[in-house]
């Protein structure tokens, strides 16, 4: 049975189609809107070029930021007019006499419409390479496609380099800031791509063609009928011709090349368009990866009819509670196209709620790519109520993109009475055929066969293919029923079966698996529905592999990983002894499906776990579905799985494996592992399988664990038993003043010559603390020896004008939020800040490309301030130092990984060192950034390093639950103490007198350390975790506390106050001296509030901000308010408050487009931090004279 769109069909079968057609709920295509599309149907970028005449000030995209939310859209106009100049750009430096195809390495963005209407202009192709997919298949489908111009992304060009450098090289063309990508044009090193393809190719029913008008029979075409009919071949060698070119998931073995033509893929557009009746008010969201044919459906069905196309970085997809929000109490998107598998993530609850509720802003639900749900499913899906017209779609890449469509009726949806348990695939899209076939050839009518697609200009061209004839049918493998002129999917019937939207040719994972060196045979299957094994039989079983299957079982998807696609690794893989056959000599899939069950259930039968046994099973198990390396240490606590390599497909897995280890469902459990921390897991865990409350309690066992870290080098081995050396000689700097976050004012005179210094203390052999501290133990002696200047001095700084002109200062609108009353403390809006109104604008701000969680340092050198320079690092691994004065950037280091530690600089003057999350310390020169020394601790550094001022020495904590004493000049730890259990998240605080080093930990201790030593005064406990710094003064210690207290204690570790508050409090306290016997301490707080207390822990004041306080307050003097002390405070949304420090007035307020977690520094008039929006601002403070208003007027600043 042949199966058309409305045109060309018989009459009686016409007829059939309408009353089917009609009873479904689906309109025909007329034949005026078939006349009509082919008339306009032209080419994609065209298209939208129409549909921006009409539409030029809506907005056509919008993409929503990973980081902080904040949202960036274009109109029609600004996309094409940003693909117009992309268009000239490339003219002028592509040379399109050798190929016509120009590449895409990005993830998906604001720009990415405007990137290909670009390369659509030139007449080239586009041609999307996945950054995800194996460096090898990337290359050879690089090299297939003729490949040598690509735009990468700025932020993803190391990346390319790394991944690709065995086989090509780049020449940067043009830098493109606009669309922020670069042009690079491609050389390559090896000129033979099909040695690197690891997949064999499947000679047997790979994909064929029927031609029509051969003799009945014939599926293939000779040469000697191509020359004979030349003519009416298709040639796709024409310029402008092709409009994209995409690379299947492998199919039959190696993954096959598709080149789709405009006429090949518009049509489905517009039919599409007209079916789900696309009007300029829809929100469309982009659901699909660019390297999977529907995006190109979802992008340009909403570019084409006027509408907003939705986009949303990767990671946000993998969420499902943040995709709701953003998709439907955000966005209100109406029109959703995705695979049953990322609807099903969402949940029945979320579903019913909100996704398919009576009010939902969804108007079409489409779903394709993998088997439709039954109606059964479909129905538990919708609220009371709802009406989204919920559409099946089918098709395949080899004719891109869909073939079939069917809405399901309104009727059946609401009929509870009706069983039906499959949903048709439906009727053709406009021009496509489709053709169903048993095994001998034949086309049928009733029963079961394989589909073709194709149609007279549904053609697409596959791998080397340079002329196809129009109407050759693609065979799409899959298998279907004709029932009542209706096809059913029954499955494929072959190797391949389709996992998360893609297809996997279980075959081809087979040979690649064989191909390893460990593996003498082995055999793939589906288990139990939907899990993938892998059966192994090892080259030699020895007594290793027999006592240590985990890592042979992670070894095996180490190296599967290297060569398959993620959605192709197997969810488990089985070692056992030989291959069970059956009679007929074929592998017996039964035997090997019990074999795997009964292997499953002797596992959860013995697995009784403990507390210890399951933190123990989880670490395990985070490592092997992570793919990382045996003798990795053990996993912190605070590490988040999507952050740390994983994605959806590995957090279901992850899933699987601890319901195995525990033996029973975990309900919520990915959605806990996409979401939080590995310490949230556990807890999560421990509730579900031993019903207790949930408390973030420390795990007592923790110490008796085997802890594997990293071995210090060579260098730094000697950490407990050497001398500090003395001080060499430096270079003269002349004098300096550092200022960071919390106030810190630091001056050092670097012209000391330290050569000959003997009142240097030294440090003596230090014994292991573990022990007498397990005993409940506390060291007394330490050194008080006097030391010149307090680390914590109050700040001093001359506050001369600043004098700065810039002509590109940007401003935002100042939101200032009224403070509310509350208990007589809050400052009442009536209250009059001042007569001198002060205001904020940006002097200017730099791209970090990832988000800025770190806080300032500003470096001040020579008496007169001339040269300040600011240091900071970002998610993107890049630190860098910019001017203060300009904003220019004057150099720019890309670390080992992520960086939340905040900078500190040597005593010397010299260097530069910060954490970074892959667990080094970095001293980089000041002055060009070039590394100096690495020292490797045993986990992650978010820890802020200090300097002692008088020795030094450098002082940084570690996730490692370590604190270390660095001497940098010698590049070697002078000493390391194991803090009892619980990272070292906060920086340290060194006090002059009495000389100690305070050290807060995770695992809710403040703990006392002799700097000199490396031993531990004493120790106290907190209660909860402690994410603050302490800071001190003379007389206390002040720490913040995660049960929300604000707690004071004395140098010897007497507990003077506790102070509460109504929330978590992750801020540090910052200390201020008003005068010799006036000291402050102002410190925010989750629960909103700053507060400002006295020395006895009475409350001064308190202020109420917008969002949570994270940040660390900033006090500062302004000499152009009659010298006030001011203080600046940040919450977690982005405001910016500065208020009177004695009193808690509000003077003004500013907003940032992002989130802040970096603390605020004020040098003169100018104010730095970092943002969650990938920026640091620089921030200049004005002031004008004004007359009195009230606190609660709006303010008006200029633009």
């Amino acid at each position: 049975m042949m199966f058309k769109a409305a045109v060309n069909i018989e009459e009686e079968a016409a007829g059939v189609r309408r009353v089917t057609e009609e009873a479904a709920g689906v309109r025909s295509v007329t034949e005026e809107e078939e006349e009509e599309a082919a008339a306009g149907a032209g080419r994609l970028h065209e298209l939208v070029v129409r549909a921006a005449a009409r539409h030029g000030t809506r907005t056509a995209v919008c993409y929503e930021s990973e980081a902080d939310g904040a949202r960036l859209c274009y109109t029609y106009s600004q996309v094409t007019c940003l693909g117009n100049t992309l268009k000239e750009l490339l003219y002028l430096h592509c040379d399109f006499s050798q190929s016509y195809v120009i590449g895409l390495y990005c993830q998906p963005t604001v720009n990415l419409p405007s990137c290909i209407l670009g390369i659509l202009h030139t007449g080239a192709a586009f041609c999307p390479i996945n950054p995800e997919c194996s460096p090898r298949l990337s290359a050879h489908f690089m090299q297939r496609c003729k490949m040598m111009y690509i735009l990468i992304q700025k932020d993803m060009i190391q990346q390319f380099r790394d991944l690709l450098s065995t086989w090509l090289y780049i020449d940067v063309e043009y830098d493109i800031p606009k669309l922020y990508v670069v042009l690079v044009k491609i050389q390559w090193q090896v000129t033979n791509m099909d040695s690197l393809a690891p997949e064999p190719r499947n000679k047997e029913n790979v994909i064929y063609s029927k031609i029509r008008g051969l003799k009945e029979g014939s599926l293939e075409t000779t040469e000697e009928h191509k020359k004979k009919h030349a003519h009416k071949y298709v040639d796709c060698q024409r310029r402008g011709f092709v409009a994209y070119i995409l690379q299947t998931s492998g199919t039959t073995g190696t993954p096959k090349i598709v080149r789709v033509p405009h006429q090949c893929i518009v049509p489905n557009i517009q039919h599409l368009k007209s079916i789900f009746e696309i009007s300029s008010d829809d929100v469309i969201f982009m659901a699909s990866p660019l390297t999977f044919d529907p995006s190109i459906v979802e992008m340009f069905v909403a570019l084409c009819s006027g509408a907003t196309l939705l986009i949303v970085p990767p990671v946000v997809k993998m969420m499902p509670k943040r995709l709701n929000k953003v998709l439907f109490n955000d966005h209100k998107v109406s029109v959703l196209q995705a695979t049953p598998t990322l609807i099903k993530r969402f949940g029945s609850e979320i579903l019913a709620s909100v996704v398919l509720s009576a009010n939902t802003s969804l108007r079409v639900l489409a779903l394709g790519g993998e088997a439709f749900p039954s109606l059964c499913v479909l129905k538990s899906w919708r609220g009371e109520g709802n009406k989204t017209q919920i559409f099946n779609l089918y098709g395949i890449t080899e004719v891109s993109s869909w073939a079939t469509y069917y809405r399901i009726p309104e009727e059946i949806l609401c009929n509870a009475t009706r069983h039906e348990e499959c949903v048709p695939l439906g009727f053709p899209l406009l021009g496509t055929t489709l053709d169903v076939m048993d095994n001998s050839g034949q086309v049928i009518q009733e029963g079961e066969g394989q589909v073709f697609i194709g149609g007279k200009e549904r053609i697409c061209f596959l791998d080397d293919e340079i002329t196809v004839c129009p109407g050759t049918m693609r065979a799409t493998g899959d298998w279907v029923i004709i029932k009542d002129e209706h096809m059913y999917y029954l499955g494929r019937q072959d190797n391949q079966i389709k996992r998360h939207g893609k297809r996997v040719n279980l075959e081809s994972i087979q040979q690649v698996a064989e191909s390893l060196k460990q593996v003498e045979a082995c055999v793939v299957t589906k288990c139990d529905e939907d899990k993938l094994v892998l059966f192994v039989v090892p080259r030699v079983i020895s007594e290793q592999h027999k006592g240590n299957t985990t890592n042979f079982r992670r070894d095996i998807l180490l190296d599967l990983g290297k060569h398959l696609s993620p959605h192709a690794i197997p969810d488990d893989v089985v070692q056992i002894s030989s291959l069970p056959f059956t009679a007929h000599g074929k592998i017996d899939q039964t035997t090997l499906i019990q074999t795997y069950r009964e292997k499953t259930k002797a596992k959860i039968s013995n697995n009784v776990l403990g507390k210890k046994e399951l933190w123990e099973g989880i670490q395990r198990l985070w490592k092997v579905v992570l793919n990382l390396p045996e003798g990795l240490p053990d996993v912190s606590e605070n590490c988040m799985f999507l952050y740390s390599g994983g994605d959806s497909l590995k957090a279901l897995r992850l899933t699987e494996e601890i319901e195995t280890l525990v033996g029973q469902t975990v309900f919520g459990l990915a959605e806990v592992i996409l979401n939080s921390s590995l310490l949230d897991i556990y807890n999560h865990i421990i509730e579900a399988i031993f019903f207790e409350t949930k408390n973030n309690e420390e795990l007592n066992d923790k110490n008796d664990r085997k802890i594997k870290r990293k071995r210090i080098k060579d260098e730094s081995a000697r950490s407990h038993s050497k001398q500090i050396k003395q001080w060499r000689s430096t270079a003269s700097i002349g004098n300096i003043t550092t200022v960071s976050r919390g106030s810190q004012i630091t001056k050092l005179n670097t012209n000391v010559s330290y050569e000959n210094c003997e009142n240097r203390p030294d440090v003596q052999e230090g014994k292991d603390l573990m022990d007498a501290e397990s005993n409940g133990e506390e060291r007394k002696g330490h050194n008080s020896s006097n030391v010149s200047e307090n680390v914590n001095a109050n700040m001093s700084i001359n506050e001369e004008k600043m004098s700065v002109k810039n002509n590109s200062w940007e401003s935002f609108v100042n939101k200032v939020v009224k403070p509310q009353r509350n208990d007589g403390k809050v400052i009442p809006e009536d209250r009059v800040a001042n007569c001198t109104t002060v205001s904020l604008k940006i002097r200017w701000k730099s791209d970090t490309a990832k988000c800025v969680d770190a806080s300032p340092l500003l470096v001040i050198s020579e008496n007169n301030g001339s040269d300040a320079t600011l240091y900071i690092g970002s998610h993107s691994h890049r630190i860098q130092a910019i001017d203060v004065l300009s904003g220019k950037i004057k150099w720019e280091r890309i670390l080992g990984d992520r960086i939340e530690s905040s900078a500190c600089i040597s005593r010397c003057g010299k260097f530069i060192i910060v954490g970074c999350y892959d667990g080094s310390v970095c001293v980089l020169k000041g002055n060009d950034g070039e590394t100096f020394w690495i020292f490797c601790t045993g986990n992650s550094v978010k820890s802020s390093p200090i300097v002692d001022p008088d020795l030094g020495l450098v002082f940084v904590g570690s996730h490692d639950q370590h604190i270390y004493a660095l001497d940098i000049l010698d590049k070697a730890c002078v000493w390391k103490l194991h803090c009892g259990g619980g990272a070292v998240f906060s920086t340290p605080c060194l006090n002059k007198s009495p000389r100690l080093l305070y050290v807060a930990t995770l695992g809710e201790s403040l703990v006392a350390v002799n700097p000199d030593t490396g031993s531990v005064v004493w120790k106290r406990s907190c209660g909860k975790p402690l994410f603050s710094s302490p800071q001190c003064t003379s007389q206390s210690v002040y720490i913040g506390c995660v049960d929300g207290s604000l707690q004071c204690f004395s140098h010897n570790g007497d507990q003077f106050w506790q102070f509460s508050t109504g929330g978590p409090i992750f801020s540090s306290p910052c200390i201020y001296s008003f005068s010799a016997t006036n000291q402050k301490i102002i410190c925010g707080s989750y629960d909103c509030f700053v507060y400002c207390l006295n020395e006895d822990g009475d409350l001064v004041w308190k202020f109420e901000t917008s969002n949570q306080v994270y940040a660390v307050p900033f006090v500062f003097t302004n000499c152009d308010l009659n010298d006030r002390t001011l203080v600046a405070v940040i919450s977690t949304d982005g405001n910016l408050w500065i208020l009177v420090a004695t009193t808690g007035e509000l003077v003004t307020s500013y907003s940032l487009p992002g989130e802040v977690f970096s603390s605020p520094v004020v040098w003169k008039e100018t104010l730095i931090v970092g943002c969650r929006n990938n920026y640091v601002y620089c921030l200049e403070m004005s002031t004008s004279e004004q007359k009195k208003m009230a606190l609660g007027e709006s303010e008006q600043f200029p633009q």
